[in-house]
């Protein structure tokens, strides 16, 4: 249901559904090994960007700024960076409620800034929860969705390195996977019980993690 964290795919090949929506200089790439390199290439490219933008609360919670930034991550690999979803997929939600459901889930968050209805973290991860939930867009939204939280966490005056996304308890990424994805279960089923997402993304080292 959800995206899993960002993995190695070794030799697994590129399949032909995606391959159509590549950028012509990446017709060329059979594995998702060298995939991933050509798209870490381009997210790192658009993190420089986000933080020269420096954007402000308002601007992370609205569709036209989260659409820029997963432009941002894609736009130098596939023709549908920064597009909103209109195929079906097995995840997510159904098309035509995203621009209904996805609006209304920032403006939920919106709501809980302006009235401190969480602390800081539950409220960056109680919207990267739902974000993934609708899946946006085609492809990328784990990344694009942990990417987004990271920003808000910092426009909200947590630490800047306090989420680690599971690095901070020291097991192989397969592990962390498994984590990951229990937690948001977890929370899926009880929305009290955000306990173990916080755990999963949140360095309890960090600096400022807990303001």
């Amino acid at each position: 249901m959800f995206d899993p964290l960002n993995q190695p795919y070794g030799a697994t090949p590129v399949e032909e559904e995606d391959r159509q929506y590549l950028l012509a200089p990446h017709q060329g790439i059979e594995t998702m090994a060298e995939l991933n390199d050509v798209e870490s290439s381009n997210i790192a490219g658009a993190r420089f960007w986000i933080r020269d933008e420096a954007f402000d609360v308002p601007d992370l919670l609205s569709v036209p700024v989260q659409c820029a930034i997963h432009r941002r991550m894609f736009d130098q690999v596939w023709d549908w960076a920064g597009r909103i979803r209109t195929r079906e997929l097995s995840i997510g939600i159904d098309p035509y409620r995203i621009r209904e459901d996805w609006p209304a889930a920032l403006g939920d968050a919106t709501y809980w800034v302006e009235n401190r209805t969480f602390s800081p973290a539950e409220l960056v991860l109680r919207l990267h929860h739902r974000t993934v939930q609708i899946h946006p867009f085609q492809n990328g939204n784990g990344r694009h969705a942990r990417i987004v939280a990271e920003e808000l966490a910092l426009a909200l005056g947590l630490g800047e390195d306090c989420f680690s996304w599971g690095g901070h308890l020291g097991v192989p990424l397969d592990q962390q996977r498994a984590a990951y994805l229990a937690a948001l279960r977890r929370f899926d089923e009880n929305r009290d019980d955000i306990e173990p997402l916080l755990r999963f993304a949140i360095d309890p080292e960090a600096e400022d993690a807990w303001p």
